[in-house]
């Protein structure tokens, strides 16, 4: 499902988009047009300096067992193993059961198996770090996901927002966060003993 095809959860912003053009465009629909009654809004947290504590804080907040899931994502493969990544974050090394594994079968069945699981494991946060790095139709997928399941989104983009990436979330309710403490205050620490998730990954 990408930002631009013809049927997809986020239908309303390929038509807004393409109704009212480029980024200088006045006609754009106000953001409430997408808006989600009783939800917090889809989170962009813009790390403009690149900054690793936001990384590290995010990082450790990582607790499927929790409910809450980060995602440092693989790129390639025409940005679409973004449900595999979900997948394995939400399992956290333990074994995916089939049909979860989302390396098969096709995207739309990848992405049941990824809201699956996010139901599945109860995930009331998901973050993604590295937005600045993944294309207009994840993250078009990742506001589809926010709106249509239980799981509260956050991407944290490494730079600074591009002018047409700003224009795309004009078409949906979001906020930006661009301090630490908000993103501390976001993100706490899972607290779990002996050599985290993300040190053992990441480092």
């Amino acid at each position: 499902m990408g930002l631009l095809d013809p049927i997809n959860p986020l239908g309303e912003i390929a038509v807004d988009v393409l109704a009212c053009g480029p980024a200088a465009s006045r006609r754009c629909p106000p953001s409430k047009t997408l808006r989600t009654a009783g939800r917090p809004p889809f989170t962009v947290v813009v790390d403009r300096e690149d900054d690793m504590r936001f990384t590290r804080t995010v990082l450790a907040a990582h607790h499927p067992a929790a409910g809450r899931v980060v995602i440092h994502p693989t790129l390639g493969g025409g940005d679409r193993l973004l449900w595999h990544d979900i997948l394995h974050a939400v399992a956290d090394g333990r074994p995916l059961r089939a049909p979860s594994c989302a390396a098969r079968g096709n995207v739309p069945a990848q992405e049941r198996s990824a809201r699956a699981a996010l139901k599945a494991g109860a995930v009331h946060r998901l973050t993604v770090l590295r937005a600045h790095r993944i294309g207009w139709g994840v993250w078009a997928d990742l506001v589809a996901l926010h709106r249509t399941t239980g799981t509260d989104v956050t991407v944290v983009h490494h730079a600074e927002l591009p002018v047409d990436l700003a224009h795309l979330l004009r078409h949906c309710d979001h906020r930006i966060l661009t301090n630490h403490a908000d993103v501390r205050a976001l993100h706490p620490p899972a607290k779990t003993s002996g050599e985290s998730w993300a040190d053992g990954r990441h480092r």
